[in-house]
């Protein structure tokens, strides 16, 4: 038996096909995109995460940065392709789940030293790296969707409330 294919054509690490059949080449700034890096950590966070629901919801997050780098990619290059691959809705679950979360947890100091948890640490660390990318996003005035740049906004508050949940979950006698 032969694991040989003849149409088989091997990676390119520098070029990137989109579903559409088009060649993007890495050397692209949008594919040097800190959305990436987010989404890295996200999958970290979620690898950690103790809590099923921190789970879902880190996952749920992971989704909504696929999209926007869809986005970013620029499926379509048409100059009138203005629409949003990320529903308006998405902020306002943002809110939600955070308000749902601190509702729940009765306190929310900032802990004098990150790291009870490793998921703990590596969403307060989620946190600050949103907290920059969105300052990064929000100098480049014009450029980036409104709907993403007021997803990342909000998402550094949530991303501490997930910590501090966490945590809450990891040791409940605190």
């Amino acid at each position: 038996m032969s694991l040989y294919r003849p149409d088989f054509e091997p990676w390119k690490p520098n070029e990137l096909q989109t579903r559409g059949g088009r060649t993007i080449q890495r050397t692209d700034l949008r594919l040097d995109s800190p959305l990436l890096e987010l989404n890295a950590w996200l999958g970290l966070a979620r690898a950690c995460a103790h809590s099923a629901r921190v789970q879902a919801i880190l996952l749920a997050l992971q989704r909504d940065l696929q999209q926007m780098l869809k986005q970013l990619i620029a499926l379509d290059d048409s100059p009138n392709h203005h629409s949003s691959f990320l529903p308006m809705e998405r902020i306002g679950w943002l809110d939600e789940i955070r308000e749902t979360l601190e509702r729940e947890r009765s306190t929310y100091e900032f802990p004098d030293l990150p790291g009870d948890t490793v998921s703990g640490a590596i969403l307060d660390l989620l946190s600050i790296i949103t907290q920059r990318i969105s300052s990064q996003l929000h100098q480049t005035e014009g450029q980036i969707d409104p709907t993403i740049e007021g997803y990342l906004e909000r998402l550094p508050r949530l991303l501490f409330a997930l910590a501090r949940y966490e945590e809450a979950q990891a040791a409940p006698q605190r």
